[in-house]
């Protein structure tokens, strides 16, 4: 037994990167091989939490420590290394065309992380793909910063390290560090970003500031930011406002229970996206359910969660069409929202009857509470205002005022 554990620290080690202290959260702990892997506490995981500011310097000292220095320029030219599934060609890739010279990296159906071969034949080719076409980038002229949205089922600490010896300021991106941040035992390495985290200059965060804690555990430099959204992929013709209440979304979890409770309040929800009767919907035609409904609800549970909580794309996305949104109730969205005047929030599925009932009866007051979370929107919360953020912390502009927070 004592050479197991043994083995464990050691291999722990190599992963990542000399991070000391994870010798003490894997202590007397079994890893599933197959079961996700959650090393620490969330009492410990307290410890290590850091504020806005404090994220900030963090960064702005590393940065410097490791000598990357940035030019104040108006457009840094930056390698985009995103896969386009649903929304990530308009929000993360157009986002930042609007405030650098992109090189973007989508390497489509050329590979998949589900196939069998994924970790033995075709982990190892995308990695040195992906690490030629950065070099390749580079000869022709120098990269500024090196972006990514991607996990450790995808890339290998080696290749990002790689990567940030050309030169660039290298930064990932994940939406699912609640659940997904340590993940799974794989073939390669633990599945989440627990593992590449401390190889990337910039790690952003976005559905909980509480993730930030994690990637300080693990020897890493995060940036808490909220997920945006791009106001002119969800523009819409002005639509008459003909459906009362919608839910945008996929048929799980809690969700369908929520609904049928409604349904038999007598309120009249009607509901699109995967495993509901309409089936999902094409990016056109959601947006104009989003701008023709009075109400947009919101769940703001995680996975199958009845309790776990976090911000997500719609978050944005549904609020800046116009029209009343109304979601769980999440504390992090009172730094970005004010409750009950750009957005609503409900803590049950009684609470949320409640507000459905008076807000069918006052739809006036709804849509001007939506009119406010729209402008509140195309002022602070857009991809732009995100991506300007980062590049302000980085040290590319030095006179951006940040709308953040």
């Amino acid at each position: 037994m004592e050479q197991r554990v043994l083995k464990i620290f050691q291999w722990q080690d190599k992963l990542f990167n000399g991070a000391k202290r994870l010798k003490y959260f894997f202590r007397d702990r079994k890893l599933s091989e197959n079961g996700p892997v959650n090393p620490i506490s969330e009492k410990d995981l307290k410890k290590f939490f850091l504020s806005d500011e404090e994220q900030v310097r963090r960064v702005k000292n590393h940065i410097e420590r490791v000598g990357k220095k940035p030019v104040n320029k108006k457009k840094p030219r930056v390698f985009v290394a995103v896969h386009h599934v649903n929304w990530e060609k308009h929000g993360l890739v157009d986002g930042w065309a609007e405030v650098a010279d992109i090189i973007h990296y989508d390497w489509g159906g050329s590979f998949d992380q589900d196939a069998p071969t994924w970790h033995e034949k075709d982990k190892p080719l995308f990695n040195a793909e992906l690490l030629r076409r950065v070099e390749q980038a580079c000869r022709e002229k120098p990269i500024d910063i090196f972006f990514s949205y991607l996990s450790g089922n995808w890339v290998y600490p080696d290749t990002i390290r790689a990567i940030g010896k050309l030169g660039p300021i290298t930064i990932n991106i994940s939406f699912d560090d609640q659940v997904k941040f340590w993940g799974y035992r794989r073939g390669s390495g633990l599945s989440g970003n627990a593992v590449i985290g401390p190889e990337f200059d910039i790690c952003i965060t976005s559905a909980s500031i509480l993730d930030v804690s994690k990637y300080i555990a693990v020897g890493a430099n995060p940036l808490f930011l909220p997920p945006a959204v791009n106001p002119s992929a969800f523009s819409s013709p002005q639509l008459s406002r003909d459906i009362s209440i919608s839910f945008v979304g996929q048929c799980y979890g809690i969700r369908p229970k929520i609904v049928e409770y409604l349904r038999m309040q007598g309120i009249p929800v009607q509901t699109f996206g995967m495993g509901w009767p309409g089936g999902e919907l094409p990016l056109s035609e959601l947006k104009n359910i989003y701008a023709r409904s009075i109400i947009n609800i919101g769940f703001g549970y995680i996975g199958g969660s009845s309790k776990l909580v976090g911000l997500k794309g719609r978050d944005f996305e549904v609020p800046v069409t116009g029209g009343l949104y109304l979601t769980t109730y999440n504390s992090d969205l009172e730094g970005y929202f004010i409750i009950g005047k750009e957005i609503d929030c409900y803590r049950n599925k009684n609470e949320l009857a409640r507000k459905l009932k008076f807000y069918l009866n006052n739809p006036d007051l709804a849509l001007k509470i939506g009119e406010a979370g729209r402008q509140r929107c195309l002022c602070d919360h857009t991809w732009k205002n995100r991506f300007e953020s980062i590049l302000k912390i980085a040290g590319f502009l030095q006179d951006f005022k940040s709308h953040e927070r």
